[in-house]
């Protein structure tokens, strides 16, 4: 009965891509037997059922690794780099082509205009510094010792991974990697959100919300001159609709790639400045998009303890410049709680 009972938790991990939670008993008997540190995470479609000694298969699984078996778990997945790398050249195209051919940018004195170059160069570099961080920083167990003197305290079993797992880390199923204080995963980028990455996550979206406005007010003036020659119900059409403007002969394609790409840019940068606001509120509150779902607030030390652990010392410089050290206080396995706060003051 024990084992046909592994057997059956082990099938539903894996199509799930959970972790079993540490309360449950043939988890923790799996945690206790298997005590390696972490190399490199299962990749078979067979899930071992460590309590039993026996293993068991799901096709679901079977099918999301040879899925993805072109690219390496935890890695970036590239299709979504692919279109966003188009997306950017895109705008970049348009843009330079309304600077240099089109009505230019807005008129400005020359000090107004030295200072807008300063804030683009200081935007730009601030906005690729980030996407590299966050795209190198490698947010997963991969070569992670897991041991310590926590180790079963809040932990749990993930059966894909074939290890245990510490508090606030989760199982993606599209990275086929447990990650460490896991977050989200953004699918615009390809890669999980964790302990390693949070900080240069945090960061772009300030900065990508930056950008995008910055882009769209180069471009409001040959929009707006584009709209001034054009009834009112045309200009919500090509705003609201610019594909089908196109598609029936309504407009150009240059007026359409103009439409196009102003449009993106104001819901791009409406989607990042609500991304860092809700961020914002969760790096104050200590929590992660998960813990926040469920009402969960244990790990709530005060805002600034909070800053600290997700930003380091330097947490109100990180914002400025990408490369400036602030190492984190964790490790990513051992969180402090706000119960052993009290119980430290007490």
């Amino acid at each position: 009965m024990g084992q046909s009972r592994a057997i059956n938790i082990g099938a539903a991990v894996a199509v799930g891509g959970e972790c079993a939670e540490p309360g449950n008993p043939d988890a923790t008997e799996a945690a206790t037997l298997s005590s390696r540190p972490v190399g490199q995470p299962h990749r078979g479609g067979g899930v071992s059922a460590a309590a039993g000694g026996l293993n068991t298969c799901s096709s679901t699984c079977e099918c999301e690794c040879e899925w993805g078996a072109g690219r390496a778990e935890g890695s970036p997945a590239r299709l979504p780099l692919v279109l966003m790398a188009l997306w950017v050249m895109a705008v970049g195209l348009e843009l330079a082509y309304v600077l240099v051919l089109g009505p230019g940018p807005p008129p400005l004195g020359p000090v107004a205009r030295a200072l807008q170059l300063a804030l683009a160069a200081f935007q730009l570099l601030n906005l690729l510094g980030n996407v590299g961080l966050f795209l190198r920083s490698d947010p997963s167990i991969r070569g992670v010792m897991l041991a310590g003197s926590g180790l079963g305290q809040g932990w749990a079993y993930c059966y894909q991974c074939q290890s245990q797992v510490p508090p606030r880390s989760g199982h993606c199923s599209a990275c086929r990697v447990c990650i460490l204080r896991r977050d989200h995963h953004c699918h615009l980028l390809g890669r999980c959100v964790g302990f390693h990455n949070y900080r240069p996550f945090l960061c772009l979206l300030l900065h990508a919300t930056g950008v995008l406005l910055h882009v769209s007010v180069l471009l409001g003036p040959a929009l707006s001159a584009l709209l001034r020659v054009h009834t009112p119900l045309h200009t919500a059409a090509l705003l609201l609709l610019p594909w089908l403007m196109l598609l029936t002969g309504r407009v150009s394609l240059a007026q359409f790639a103009l439409a196009f790409v102003t449009d993106t840019c104001v819901a791009g940068a409406l989607l990042c400045g609500a991304g860092l606001l809700f961020h914002g509120m969760l790096l104050l509150r200590g929590q992660t998009t998960w813990e926040w779902a469920r009402g969960q607030r244990s790990y709530d030390l005060g805002p600034y303890h909070n800053l600290q652990e997700a930003l380091g010392p330097r947490w109100a410089l990180v914002w400025f410049w990408p490369f400036l050290a602030s190492p984190l206080p964790g490790d990513g396995i051992t969180f402090q709680t706000a119960a052993d706060v009290r119980f430290i003051a007490s």
